[in-house]
């Protein structure tokens, strides 16, 4: 491939790189345009005697074919892939869903060849069908065909650069734990915002339980619910300790923790564990606002059907610093020295 100037009369066959305009700023001569032969008159008529151009050789791929093949090798489940033309494909969701993208081989793409461009949402973004979640951008007019086949490599050997889990419709189960005296204002205060969220990712949030706080009657409360898909625990105090009365609970009824303490905030207090294959969430205060928070980075890819461990909670951390929630009882602007 060569990107230079060209006497116009060598110009046919090639692309021309910068748009032209008459003497009155009108658009005679796009970008992008593959000249013909009869080009050459309107060149000489804007006094023209050489011009910019990109000239493919047989080794090369034209922007738009390379485009449209690496859209298709990094497209994995639940990602439909477009190609409009101008060096670009279009990646969207086909699912409503938590993306997925395997970083490390993204990078390495990105690396292979100056113009050959993946541009991302983050990773575990939760996307609604149609959605944009990745472009492709073939920068220059044409790349070499060899470096398309090393995405193409790259990719296979991925498996999934970028994929989709799809929301899965799931019963979910919330148990509320306080004293006999606080059961009407916990269960108010839990039910309608833990439903809203559950309803608004495609789930049920059955009949909610109230039982007092100690572990042994939460114990109870989580197998009595071991048939739900999910269990969420709030409560009238916020798990501070692993041996807390919600972990307590969760081990006496035959679960285990994976990892108390997220680092996101609002909502590091967060526990999550397994009873056998049901994820049981011991649920931060946050999980009552209607802002960003902690819950709303778990549950999706719970809903999906991903099985979290400790490492993909810790990693977290990174951008793990959320807008904060004024309602919970120190604000960060309470906090500040």
């Amino acid at each position: 491939m060569k990107f230079g100037e060209a006497p116009i009369d060598q110009a046919v066959g090639a692309i021309l790189a910068h748009k032209l305009y008459d003497s009155v700023g009108k658009l005679v001569l796009n970008k992008g345009r593959r000249l013909v032969e009869s080009d050459l008159e309107t060149l000489r008529q804007l006094g023209l005697e050489r011009v910019t151009v990109t000239q493919l050789s047989e080794a090369d791929l034209h922007e738009d074919a390379a485009a449209e093949r690496i859209g298709a090798a990094v497209a994995g489940a639940h990602v439909r892939m477009r190609a409009p033309g101008v060096g670009r494909a279009n990646l969207t969701a086909g699912e409503r869903g938590v993306l997925h993208v395997d970083v490390p081989r993204l990078e390495q793409i990105n690396n292979i060849y100056d113009g050959i461009t993946i541009a991302t949402l983050s990773e575990f973004t939760l996307v609604d069908v149609g959605e944009m979640v990745a472009l492709v951008k073939v920068v220059p007019f044409g790349v070499p065909a060899a470096r398309v086949v090393d995405v193409e490599r790259i990719a296979e050997a991925s498996g999934n650069v970028l994929q989709l889990r799809p929301l899965q419709r799931m019963r979910v189960a919330l148990i509320v734990s306080g004293a006999e005296s606080t059961r009407e204002r916990l269960m108010k205060s839990f039910h309608a915002p833990v439903r809203k969220r559950i309803e608004g990712w495609g789930s049920e949030l059955l009949e909610p339980t109230y039982t007092l706080h100690d572990a042994r009657s939460i114990a109870e409360a989580i197998r009595a619910q071991s048939s739900a898909d999910m269990i969420l625990v709030a409560g009238i105090s916020a798990i501070i300790d692993r041996e807390d009365v919600a972990p307590s609970a969760l081990m006496l009824a035959g679960g285990s923790i994976t990892l108390h303490g997220v680092p996101v905030d609002p909502g590091t207090l967060l526990m999550l564990g397994y009873l056998g294959d049901v994820p049981v969430v011991g649920a931060p205060g946050c999980i009552k606002s209607p802002k960003t928070n902690v819950i709303d980075w778990i549950l999706p890819r719970l809903l999906s059907g991903e099985r979290l461990t400790r490492a993909n909670l810790v990693s977290m951390g990174h951008g793990g610093l959320l807008k904060d929630i004024a309602e919970r009882p120190m604000p960060r602007s309470m906090t500040d020295g």
